[in-house]
């Protein structure tokens, strides 16, 4: 039985899975963000994104309980959902979770600028208000290592966001 399961695995092409896992963060605009506060408590929330250069930039206000919980913890699990409209089979839906390094990027770093423009492109002149108000900021998702699920059976071990094992009970 293992060497069939070997066979399957060496035959698996995981550049597709590589390549579909991209076009799937690259269809999403909005992840799922998961952090805790100093007792433990888990908040989660939506936030919308931009992805470049392997990481997730999000704008997140000071009032918001993720940003405090940040401040202490600088550490975070991110999911992409497959819309549920697009969704056939609700226990297959395409998704993707990551646990992230989380950095905050002051206003006058270099790197501001330009995602600021980013997100100004894809979410429109709603992104030049908020940056205009003091309590904004951006935080810098860096993944570490997650799953990507593209349906039964297809359940991967991720790195960064590099595809690196098929997993199966």
């Amino acid at each position: 039985m293992d060497n069939i399961v070997a066979q399957i695995e060496q035959g698996m092409d995981f550049p597709a899975v590589q390549n579909q896992l991209e076009s799937f963060i690259a269809t999403r605009q909005s992840l799922v963000l998961a952090t805790h506060d100093v007792q433990g408590e888990c908040e989660l929330g939506v936030a919308p994104f931009v992805h470049v250069d392997g990481v997730f930039a999000v704008l997140l206000s000071g009032l918001a309980p993720h940003t405090r919980h940040l401040e202490h913890e600088p550490r975070a699990q991110i999911m992409l959902l497959e819309d549920e409209a697009e969704t056939r089979q609700p226990y297959a839906r395409l998704r993707m979770t990551l646990s992230c390094d989380v950095t905050w990027l002051a206003r006058e770093h270099e790197r501001s600028d330009a995602l600021f423009e980013l997100m100004q492109a894809r979410f429109g002149s709603i992104v030049p208000l908020l940056r205009g108000l003091n309590d904004f900021h951006v935080f810098i998702l860096t993944p570490r290592h997650g799953r990507f699920i593209a349906g039964f059976g297809k359940a991967y071990r991720l790195e960064e966001l590099r595809v690196v094992e098929h997993l199966r009970g």
